[in-house]
């Protein structure tokens, strides 16, 4: 199969004269195509169809690391968990298609919302970085939203499809997508399916990383049209993984089975200040199963017993919700209001046996724990984004309301020395978000805006309501904590967008933010609580922890196109601090013997700064495009005590892409990616399970994309 995929792109590089569209990294696309958009929303990029089709991207976590600020939690080869500027799992709001929300399975999130949608069957994405969007729910660092393939009326009744195929040689893997949509001006439809298998890959030491995994999808639209002012949209998408391989987790995904429902109807209102509704209602529900059946030397039991730890974990989660939204304008004014609901529950559990030989009498035992007991979250809110626009001023101010109710059927008590640290698992929340912006323009083509917000957040099923898991980036059992408060985030953005005539254009967006009732592990004494998972040094509780704090900054520049040539360069740097947190002094054989208080501890998981810098040359009236990228990363010393982490080393990659539009059927994409075969990690990957070793990314790779539009 990879000699295969070799002659193919060898083949495709040969029959066309070279060229390509640029990628920032290895395994992302160039942010040449990248829109970022001056709305009124700031620091909003959107990524196009166009980026999708001309990559070799196994699922959306890799997509979002090309944004300048965005980065990515890996585990595996696939399900990569975005981090926006330090913010990341809950700290972050994911939608799909204006308001469907997906709640993962997995405690460890070997499955974030972004893997559960189809990658083919997405439009574009929106970034938006800051609590700057309420319309979706809280927003506490950002808001990724996914906007997928819907069908639209057509004058006559019209039939057309489309088919994408990916060849990769590094994983050595193929991805194969179909769709076919049409109709006439009232009923109109799309049905898609997707394939996607993937084998483990080499990073560039030839080491084999175990990676492998498999997915498929169809989805189906329907689309009816009573009259030109009223749309109905019915969407169904059912989504399955099959043996997915996290070396950086103690147990992979076996499988995963998702549907996503969702109903929606538009009405257009004429000669009015109200001019539109929207309604929505959906429901996903998730099946996800775990196990270490992969991993038989992960599983052996430690001397004098002579056996095997066999887990498997499955969990339900179920997401359920609607939202109404009006939109009205008079003159220069626009105000967006509305309200939504969801309901979140989810249960599961783990169970552990224990196969043991001793002097040759073989012994079972099984022992069951819930991850969670039908836990659930009830969250309602009301928004209104007002918008006023008064000549070269554009003026933003925003606020949301929302109550939030959680509850489990939970039977644990832990207390210990008169203290309680898990018992009630009831907890209701009133937040209160809110922003304000303003937006000059000057020159030609000039803005300058600056930006105030105050994100709220309460508490996720994890941070809530889990049980002695290895959730987190250390090696530290994790215990929910049912009455923990809501997360407050204090944010100022201050961006600078220059448009220097001839000699291209220019940004800039320097960020602020104070987190307040900042949620992370705090470390419990032994007499309260003692590790439940093998290789577990000890207990940590999620807890309210004081304040934490986040300055950065991302810039780029793209220079005016010059005879087919330009250049795009881009930075992104982000700093955090952790004002109070505890941990371990360990003895010479590694047993915790006491606990320490770190004060302005580097939060975990922050990336290094790094840079870009893309060359691309486009020729034969832009049909052909040849791209070389660099990035270079430097080394992150600044890292997190009381979390362990390691100081991971600076690494520079260098790419190159090809791009050919025969004509508006016909797209060929190809590319060299790790073109040097450079052995690498980055900081946020994880480490392989049983080791200090981080997960490495993928060597050399070649790539050959086809799409076909008929």
């Amino acid at each position: 199969m990879q000699r295969k995929a070799l002659l193919i792109v060898a083949l495709g590089l040969a029959i066309t004269p070279f060229s390509g569209f640029g990628q920032q990294i290895s395994d992302t696309i160039n942010l040449k195509g990248v829109e970022i958009v001056g709305s009124g929303i700031p620091n909003k990029t959107s990524l196009s169809k166009v980026n999708l089709d001309r990559a070799a991207i196994p699922d959306v976590g890799v997509l979002l690391r090309s944004v300048p600020g965005v980065n990515g939690i890996k585990k595996g080869g696939s399900s990569i968990d975005p981090v926006i500027r330090g913010f990341r799992s809950s700290q972050l709001t994911v939608i799909a298609d204006d308001g469907l929300k997906v709640e993962g399975g997995c405690p460890n999130r070997m499955d974030p919302v972004t893997s559960h949608i189809e990658t083919d069957d997405i439009e574009s994405i929106d970034i938006i970085k800051g609590p700057y969007t309420l319309r979706y729910g809280p927003s506490l660092g950002g808001v990724i939203k996914i906007n997928t393939f819907k069908p639209h009326p057509y004058e006559t009744f019209q039939i057309h499809a489309k088919s994408h195929t990916s060849v990769n040689s590094n994983p050595e893997g193929i991805s194969q997508y179909l769709l076919i949509h049409g109709g006439g001006q009232k009923i109109y439809f799309g049905i898609s399916g997707s394939y996607r298998n993937y084998g483990d890959y080499r990073d560039g030491g030839g080491n084999l990383i175990s990676s492998s995994f498999r997915k498929y999808n169809f989805s189906g639209d329907v689309g009816y049209k009573p009259h030109p002012d009223h749309e109905i949209l019915l969407s169904l998408h059912r989504n399955f993984t099959r043996d997915m391989k996290f070396p950086a987790l103690p147990m992979d995904e076996i499988r995963d089975n998702t549907t996503l429902l969702s109903l929606d109807y538009h009405f257009r209102v004429r000669n009015s200040i109200l001019k539109q509704l929207d309604f929505k209602v959906y429901n996903s529900d998730v099946y996800h199963e775990m196990d270490n059946s992969f991993r038989p030397a992960y599983s052996q039991v430690v001397p004098p017993y002579n056996g095997l730890m066999q887990a498997v974990s499955k969990v339900n989660a179920a997401n359920t919700g609607g939202r109404l939204e009006a939109t009205l304008v008079s003159g220069k004014q626009e105000l967006i209001t509305g309200a939504d609901v969801e309901i979140t529950g989810k249960d599961g559990g783990r169970v552990m046996t224990m196969i043991m030989n001793m002097g040759g009498i073989e012994t079972t035992t099984a022992k069951r724990t819930n991850l969670w007991k039908e836990a659930r979250t009830i969250n309602s809110g009301l928004f209104g984004e007002y918008t006023l626009s008064l000549r070269d001023y554009k003026i933003r101010l925003s606020a949301r309301l929302d109550y939030n109710h959680a509850g489990s059927e939970d039977t644990l008590i832990l207390i210990a020395n008169d203290k309680t640290y898990f018992n009630d698992t009831r907890s209701d929340y009133l937040n209160i978000s809110a922003n304000a912006g303003i937006s000059k323009a000057f020159g030609k083509g000039n803005q300058i805006s600056l930006f105030v917000g105050r994100g709220m957040r309460s508490p996720d099923m994890t941070e809530r309501f889990i049980k002695f898991l290895l959730v987190g980036y250390d090696n530290y059992d994790y215990l929910g904590n049912p009455q923990l408060k809501p997360e407050v985030n204090y944010q100022a953005d201050l961006i600078l967008d220059l448009n220097l005539g001839k000699a291209g254009k220019f940004n800039i967006s320097g960020y602020g933010s104070l987190v307040d009732s900042y949620i992370s592990g705090v470390i419990l004494p032994s007499t309260a609580a003692t590790p439940k998972t093998m290789g577990a040094v000890g207990v940590k509780q999620y807890m309210n922890t004081g304040k934490a704090y986040f300055l950065g900054f991302e810039t780029g520049y793209a220079s005016p196109v010059i005879k087919g040539f330009n250049i795009d360069l881009s930075a992104a740097y982000t700093y955090g601090i952790l004002a109070s947190s505890t941990r371990n002094i360990f003895d010479e054989n590694n047993k915790p013997v006491g606990v320490e208080d770190v004060k302005n501890d580097a939060i975990q998981e922050i990336p290094p700064f790094e840079s870009g810098i893309n060359l691309n040359y486009a020729f034969l009236k832009e049909k052909m495009q040849v791209s070389l990228q660099s990035r270079f990363v430097l080394a992150q010393n600044h890292v997190s005590l009381s979390y362990y982490e390691n100081k991971t080393p600076a690494f520079m990659l260098f790419n190159l892409t090809y791009n050919y539009n025969l004509n508006r059927m016909f797209m060929i994409s190809a590319g060299v990616q790790n073109l040097f075969n450079s052995t690498y990690y980055e900081h946020l990957n994880r480490r392989i399970v049983g080791s200090q070793d981080k997960l490495n990314e993928a060597g050399r790779s070649f790539y050959l994309n086809l799409t076909i539009s008929l």
